[in-house]
């Protein structure tokens, strides 16, 4: 976009957004945000604001040639304003991008500088971070031994028991240093710590890459195709590549699915099946995709190498076996692909071996044919020999029969005479129909070999032929299916943005009829509000409201979450609200508002229906009454209890086991329990979502709260403030559920003092 004089107003905006901007995490920028602050970079004074604009962009950029860019920037900046922090963030970066480039020696040197800093800054760890990555350089540089020094260096900086995932890092690295110099048992080895560590610490990044380094080296020291390293090589791809995609860690994506293009391609060669090849073009096409949107270039070796054998299965040998030497041609090729690459050749040497007995064969079609024309042209030149000594001869016979028929005149010698031209002749005949003879036995033999060879080649181009048509069917079918899947997701992305939109809707109108924190606050002394909903709406809800004199609590449970429980938990806040301002002032009651809403609920849930069997949306709810005047309270529960307690010791009113629904006993009557409160009694209410919310436990099995932990924690936090109690309670639910999902929506409401 065009760039001009940024005005006075649009630079102190960008300043103030900058300011929310430090120099150890990074802010996901909104494009416009991106945008302000390149705009602003031209016009902006040389100092920390600009620091931190140049700091921000090159860690927003996941393009290659932009993270360099800005990443350079920023050094020299921080260079000259001598800021010491940023110096070393941009040197780690600057490494990195060489290492990756493979411009090595450039990389030791930024590494060893942000080294030495850390150094002198006392940063074990950064120290440390920055020695494995000039091991990296080094190993890069063929220097293996200088570069395990550098990462054992790093490993000796962390402590082994708390520094898991640096630890693992490095582990990951030395690994693939042996893979690169093939040794790979100890790559092995290396690479199992690292992923021992990363799973400890449930680094999903860490994960991801372990797998693929795992597969790289099992790949490699794979015997053939088919075998169980291979096969396992492609399990660990395929689990890596999902975590990769999870998490977006766009470079390991592009070279699991590189590995993964080469594996089914092998795999395609030996077993002769086109879904597997099919499989090679699908991760080939979408690396190539991320290749081309980020610009990254390290493995485009692997993508050559899957696209020479690519043009090996379309019949195209010759063509393949060109690339494959162009790519041997090149200088200074790291080791792994070298290895990657004299696999290729085995499998495009195995799957030319029909193509390669073709052409053997046409060689030989054409030398029996040059062999046959030799014979026929020797088998000519004779017979003319022949003929014409033949004819020689003839005519010195003839004239000498002459000289003697003139000289003897004798009939004796005539007859001598005729009997030699006979015999001459009969000879002649015999040798003619000799040599036509052998011509035409030598012909049906040519004739023979040649329809045989012309036979052959007919068959194998059919088979060519048939085998090109289906893979260009299977090329036709795969366009069709990525079209279809294309307008499938932009069918569910559609949908996706109504569903978002209708929840924003509904968590809003939810929101604003439930009371707000500030109303609770002020209707009550000491009281904690703690809602968690399962989703954007929630199938729970609390009510708090005075009237009369009298104050109002309630924490329900409605059917289902959601949308279809949120829709019920707005009906039965609308039927309390309705309730308390018609209620008989004279009989203010818990008991009495439950058989009010239940009658309510199951009028709006029949209304309109004939058969009620098939309903059974309702709700668990507790209600309480508080009479601060006379300290007592009035409590009624669907299903929902109470629990007061006094000194570290808890009471519990048990509720009615009869719902708020469209059930078959609809006139039960309530129990209401009217209660005197004590000095120092804390109540509480809840619904079941904190209770039955599952964990994970040593043994690894699955288990609920369940509420006997929950009391056991409100008897140890009773006396504390409402806050401090909300958040001792978060605190147990959180180190309970663990990596477990939430399970229902959670409410609790505890009232310290009315």
């Amino acid at each position: 976009m065009a760039i001009g004089k940024m005005t006075i107003a649009a630079a102190l905006a960008v300043i103030l957004a900058l300011n929310h901007i430090t120099a150890s995490a990074q802010e996901v920028l909104s494009d416009q945000k991106v945008d302000s602050i390149t705009a602003a970079l031209p016009n902006m004074p040389e100092d920390e604001q600009k620091l931190k604009a140049l700091y921000t962009l090159s860690r927003h950029y996941q393009v290659m040639d932009s993270i360099i860019k800005y990443s350079l920037a920023t050094y020299y900046l921080a260079k000259r304003l001598n800021h010491t922090d940023y110096v070393v963030s941009s040197c780690e970066v600057i490494g990195w991008y060489y290492n990756m480039s493979g411009k090595f020696a450039f990389a030791s040197k930024y590494y060893k500088e942000a080294s030495e800093t850390y150094e002198a800054l006392k940063n074990r760890k950064g120290q440390a971070m920055m020695l494995s990555g000039c091991g990296d350089a080094y190993i890069g540089m063929g220097k293996f031994e200088e570069g395990v020094n550098y990462k054992l260096q790093a490993l000796s900086l962390f402590e082994p028991d708390t520094d898991l995932s640096s630890t693992a890092l490095i582990y990951r690295t030395i690994g693939l240093s042996c893979t690169q110099f093939q040794q790979y048992k100890p790559a092995l080895k290396y690479l199992d710590k690292a992923l021992t560590n990363d799973l400890k610490v449930n680094k999903r990044r860490g994960i991801g890459r372990d797998y693929y380094y795992i597969a790289l080296t099992l790949q490699l020291s794979s015997s053939g195709s088919g075998t169980g390293n291979q096969k396992l090589a492609k399990e660990y791809l395929l689990y890596g590549l999902s975590l990769q995609e999870e998490i977006e860690d766009l470079i390991f994506i592009v070279k699991s699915c590189g590995l993964l293009a080469l594996i089914y391609n092998d795999m395609h060669i030996t077993t002769q099946n086109w879904d597997y090849a099919d499989s090679s073009y699908l991760y080939y096409n979408k690396g190539r995709h991320i290749i081309e949107a980020t610009g990254y270039h390290g493995d485009d070796d692997i993508y050559q190498i899957a696209r020479a054998e690519h043009t090996m299965m379309s019949g195209n040998y010759i063509s393949a076996m060109q690339m494959m030497q162009q790519k041997i041609d090149t200088p200074n090729l790291p080791t792994i692909t070298l290895n990657l690459l004299n696999q290729a050749l085995k499998l495009c040497l195995q799957y030319n071996e029909n193509y390669m007995g073709l052409f053997e064969l046409t060689q030989r079609l054409e030398k029996n044919r040059k062999k046959i024309y030799v014979s026929e042209f020797e088998l000519d030149f004779s017979k003319y020999n022949k003929q014409k000594e033949f004819e020689d001869q003839l005519h010195s016979i003839t004239t000498t029969a002459e000289n003697r028929n003139k000289l003897f005149h004798s009939t004796q010698e005539q007859y001598m005479m005729v009997r030699v031209i006979i015999i001459i002749m009969l000879t002649f005949a015999i040798a003619i129909i000799v040599v036509f003879s052998y011509r035409n036995v030598k012909n049906k033999q040519y004739n023979i070999l040649l329809q045989q060879q012309t036979d052959e080649i007919q068959a194998t181009n059919e088979e060519l032929n048939a085998l090109l048509t289906e893979a260009q069917l299977q090329s036709d079918l795969i366009t069709q299916q990525t079209l279809e899947m294309k307008q499938q997701r932009n069918k569910l992305a559609s949908i996706n943005l109504r569903i978002v939109i209708n929840l924003d809707i509904a968590s809003r109108f939810q929101s604003s009829l439930m009371p707000t924190q500030e109303t609770v606050q002020k209707i009550f002394n000491k009281i904690f509000v703690l809602w968690r909903p399962l989703e954007e709406v929630s199938g729970d809800f609390y009510w708090v409201t005075e009237a009369y004199g009298y104050k109002f609590v309630a924490a329900a449970d409605c059917t289902g979450h959601g949308i279809p429980g949120a829709s019920l938990s707005m009906l039965g806040i609308s039927f309390l609200n309705s309730i308390v301002a018609r209620i008989d002032r004279e009989h203010i009651n818990a008991a009495e508002v439950l058989t009010k809403l239940r009658y309510r609920i199951i009028e709006s849930l029949t209304r309109g229906t004939v058969n009620n069997e098939d309903i059974h949306d309702g709700m668990d709810i507790a209600v309480c009454i508080f009479d601060t005047k006379n300290s007592k309270l009035s409590y009624a529960g669907a299903y929902r209890p109470l629990w007061i307690v006094n000194d570290g010791q808890l009471t519990e009113y048990k509720p009615d086991k009869i719902p708020i629904a469209v059930d078959k006993d609809r006139t039960s009557a309530f129990t209401n329990n009217e209660i005197q409160l004590q000095k120092g009694d804390r109540v509480y209410i809840f619904t079941d979502g904190i209770t039955d919310q599952f964990g994970e436990r040593e043994n690894g099995k699955h288990s609920k709260l369940k509420p006997k932990r929950f009391r056991d924690l409100l008897c140890k936090i009773y006396d504390q403030t409402p806050d401090s109690q909300m958040r001792e309670i978060e605190t147990m639910i959180d180190q309970w559920r663990g990596n477990c999902e939430q399970t229902d929506d959670m409410t609790v409401i505890g009232v310290m003092e009315a």
